[in-house]
């Protein structure tokens, strides 16, 4: 845990830092270096100090504005997915079932939140639905970015929180003159997932300045899982009529239970004749209602400009809006947990029972969002002609986002249950007395008007940051100048979420939410030097010391320090010799600590489902005996209500990070370069939610600790869980290593020219919470293959370029459910090949297009889905997908 009583010293070691390196070098400083010719200095992502080549001690990767263009990119949550850097699982487009609409990016598998989102070297405010935790990557537009520079290492040292798996910096366009329009169109060749996509750029300068403008709107179309054969069936299982013969237990027409298992009512048969009920053998097949791929509707304006207002001074604007609206869709919802008393005029029992039903008679339950995200950045920055020279920057960042989330055909359940109440709706002519045992289709209209409603949430989080840097040369050493860059930053972080009321008091179908609201503050002091170690010209060899350490106190929880120290050594012109070890940090968030409960419906497995079948001398057998008894219940579904909960005890996370690597550009072979880089990760006091599962398991194998924390309830009909916790701590762990390898070599060759790529990452281990998820995959956590390589070769002339991409994702095991069912699959390594190609018709017109997954690639069938029978988020859902653009530029 963090110690606040580093404070003092924490504060007398960084400014020490800081104000040697602004006092001493007008000491060191000759006048007669004013004569030597100035060279373009550069800022790279990784480090404030400015440089004159992009090798730094750390890997950055660039994605450049003509990557991007000449696929079928229209967020930059496609771009980032495919990074063979990304792990695990994150939201984008074909997330559905809670996706709401945001695209998050997660480095290393470690998580979104631990990936810090930049632009143009600045912080991005928190976006969403409210309250959340990392940067939703629709609010910027892809039509204003220059390239985008991943930082595959951790860097707290340099830029504070959250860059623990790496930093993603996103450059806009600066430098445009002109005036650019491109209308692009795609879609799958089902038809289906059409997006459209217009953006306008216009730009001009002067000798005091520059300016940037523009504007592009994407509509992204739907998809259906019903659409595709792989998806529109939960686990494939089709009968011999092509019907789907899996699903959920929730059917229309409901079931009941009186203690001996569920029961339906057979076709045709009498509700009120008890025999009629017979032992549920249908399911209700919830995939074909539900998107594979989710709509949404984008509309962003951006501009950038910047003016001398005296010599060696400049003032400099950034701002962003973006509207987003986004829907998403599954099947009706379903109403579980009623008990309907034996005296209730219309139950044929005449005893209490359980009852549950799909709600079909309602439609399908729709979900929309809008948020509108602003930012604003305003600032002055300068160079202090005093010594060796200093540049400084001064700014304001201004980002808040706000939201409506809106939820048709939910199901209000305690009107349910006045419907159920005999007295109470007799009395009562705004209550209709429900008759529930009535086939599918076949409750009343009034019921259903009733006991509907649309459930209405809002939220939003805001940020606000001040902040100053100065950077330069400290001072003269034998091999060189030492370079530095220092600073100060103050930041407010809010953020909120209401749900709705029949939501919070836990009337409704849906699992029940608390409010969420909260904020804090930070300061942070920062300093940074290269110090040149070694510089022999003749040879080509240098090397450099990087070191970085940042002090911050934050109000929810102290102050502390992390660090960062690195080493380039090249040893000629052709090899050079990296490394970094540096310490990070994560600052919990608003949500984190402020969140309240909010229920779940999770994919888990009953440890007591078909209990009976057990050897009766197993521990899970007698614990499931002593809490179910003799019936030996079997559980049909997949998915367990599970209670989610926050603390604003939560302390912040730490991390030790380390990359060794090598970059090396032959002589002998001109345009070619490789890097590789090995890097480890360990993550210690880790905010992360319990593994469920796993304390599932442990709870019914006699560990009583795992049972205290889930604080787990069974129904007294059916014995399935009615109540379970999982509450978010401070005690998780992660280790994660392995090594990233890029190989580039452009060239010439029958009179075009070629540029060829390979990018590649192996995953030597990733183990959180003491389990091992190295090369294995599943629906709730995402994937992490061993192998990803993401190949691309690019040949054109003048006039035109063509590219084929091929996209590679390695075998995996997907056991998720081994222990509790038995279930395991091996998972085939999958390969995708994508083709484009530009024409550039004149110096105005251009036109783009190309085909995504050629040869039609099925993602693979998953026990374990958490939707679409696969992880959409790591697979390609769409199949073949063709895209085309059209762009002029005057």
């Amino acid at each position: 845990m963090y110690n606040v009583k580093l404070k003092p010293l924490a504060v007398a070691i960084v400014s020490a830092f800081s104000i040697s390196a602004i006092a001493l070098p007008a000491a060191a400083q000759d006048s007669s270096d004013k004569n030597v010719e100035d060279v373009e200095q550069i800022s790279v992502t990784g480090s404030r100090i400015k440089r004159t080549d992009m090798e730094t001690a750390s890997p950055v990767s660039i994605i450049t504005a003509d990557d991007i263009s000449l696929g079928s990119y229209t967020s930059v949550e496609q771009v980032l997915q495919q990074s063979t850097a990304s792990n695990g699982i994150a939201t984008g487009a074909a997330s559905n079932n809670g996706g709401v609409g945001a695209a998050r990016v997660n480095l290393r598998g470690l998580g979104s939140q631990r990936t810090l989102i930049l632009v143009n070297g600045r912080r991005m405010v928190n976006s969403g639905v409210g309250a959340d935790s990392s940067v939703d990557l629709n609010t910027i537009p892809i039509a204003a970015i220059e390239r985008i520079e991943v930082l595959k290492d951790g860097a707290s040292a340099v830029y504070g929180s959250d860059a623990i798996a790496g930093v993603v910096n996103i450059i806009t366009k600066s430098d445009f003159e002109g005036l650019e329009l491109s209308a692009g169109y795609s879609g799958s060749q089902e038809g289906d997932g059409n997006t459209g996509e217009v953006s306008l750029i216009t730009g001009g300068s002067s000798d005091k300045g520059n300016f940037v403008m523009g504007m592009s709107y994407v509509d992204r179309g739907q998809t259906k899982q019903g659409d595709r054969d792989f998806s529109k069936c939960p686990d494939n299982a089709f009968g011999e009529d092509g019907t789907c013969q899996s699903g959920s237990s929730f059917i229309p027409g409901g079931t009941v239970n009186t203690g001996d298992g569920w029961k339906e009512l057979t076709p045709g048969g009498d509700p009120q004749n008890p025999a009629d009920w017979v032992d549920q053998s249908n399911y209700y097949n919830y995939s074909e209602r539900s998107y594979l791929y989710t709509p949404q509707k984008r509309v962003s304006v951006f501009a950038n400009g910047q003016y001398e207002v005296a010599p060696d001074t400049t003032m400099f604007v950034e701002t962003m809006y973006t509207k987003r609206t986004s829907n998403q869709q599954m099947a009706p919802e379903p109403i579980n947990g009623l008990i309907i008393s034996g005296d209730n005029a219309y139950n044929p029992f005449g005893e209490d029972i359980e009852y549950r039903r799909r709600m079909t008679e309602a439609g399908d339950r729709a979900y929309d969002q809008t948020v509108d995200t602003i930012r604003l950045v305003a600032g002055i920055e300068g160079y202090l002609d005093i010594g060796s020279g200093y540049d400084w920057d001064f700014s304001y960042i201004y980002g808040r986002n706000d939201s409506t989330d809106r939820s048709d055909n939910y199901i209000n359940v305690k009107k349910v249950g006045d419907t159920l109440d005999n007295e109470r709706c007799a009395a009562d002519p705004n209550i209709p007395c429900g008759d529930w045992f009535v086939p599918n289709g076949e409750l009343s209209q009034d019921l259903v008007d009733y006991v509907t409603y649309t459930d209405q949430a809002s939220g939003g989080n805001e940020m606000n940051v001040v902040n100053f840097n100065i950077s330069g040369d400290a001072w003269e050493m034998p091999a060189g100048a030492v370079g530095f860059a220092s600073g100060v930053e103050y930041r407010r972080e809010k953020g909120w979420y209401q749900p709705d009321a029949v939501t919070v008091a836990g009337d409704g179908s849906a699992s029940a939410q608390d409010p969420t609201s909260g904020s804090y503050d930070t300061t942070q002091v920062y300093a940074e030097f290269a110090v040149p170690l070694l510089s022999d010209m003749a040879y080509a060899e240098e090397l450099t010391a990087e070191f970085a350490a940042r002090w911050f106190d934050y109000s929810t929880f102290g102050s502390d320090m992390t660090w960062k120290l690195g080493l380039t050594w090249r040893l000629n012109s052709e090899l050079m010799v990296r490394g970094v070890a540096s310490t990070a940090f994560r600052a919990p968030t608003v949500d984190e600590l402020y969140g309240g409960s909010v229920g779940s419906f999770d994919y888990l497995a009953d440890p007591c489902s078909e209990y009976g079948n057990l050897d009766p001398s197993t521990a899970t057998y007698k614990n499931c005996h002593a809490q179910i008894g003799d019936t030996g219940y079997k559980y049909e579904n997949s998915q367990i209500e599970n209670t989610w909960l926050t603390s604003d005890e939560l302390g912040p996370e730490e991390a030790d990070t380390y990359t060794l690597g090598v970059v090396y550009s032959p002589e002998f072979l001109d345009g070619f370069s490789a890097t590789v880089d090995y890097y480890q990760m360990e993550l210690t006091n880790a905010i992360s939610r319990i593994d469920t599962q796993a304390y599932l398991n442990n709870c019914y194998a006699g560990v009583e600790s795992a049972c205290e924390v889930l604080n787990l309830e069974r129904s007294e009909f059916s014995g399935e869980i009615s109540y379970m916790e999982s509450p978010l701590t401070n005690i998780g762990n992660i280790e994660t290593s392995g090594v990233d390898m890029n190989f580039a070599y452009g060239f010439e060759w029958m009179n075009l020219d070629w540029s060829a790529n390979v990018d590649s990452s192996y995953l030597i281990e990733y183990i959180e919470d003491d389990i091992d998820y190295t090369g294995k995959i599943s629906g709730l956590n995402g994937g992490w293959a061993e192998w990803k390589t993401n190949t691309s070769l690019t040949v054109g002339q003048d006039a035109w370029e063509a590219s084929w991409r091929y996209r590679y994702i390695g075998g995996m095991t997907d056991d998720y459910y081994e222990e509790a069912y038995g279930l395991r699959t091996e998972v085939g390594s999958v390969s995708y090949h994508d083709v484009s190609a530009r024409y550039y018709i004149n110096d105005t017109w251009s036109v783009s297009g190309g085909v995504d997954n050629v040869f039609d690639k099925t993602p693979p069938y998953l026990y374990s889905y958490s939707d679409a029978n696969t992880v959409p988020e790591v697979y390609d859902v769409m199949g073949r997908y063709f895209h085309a653009k059209v762009t002029a530029r005057f």
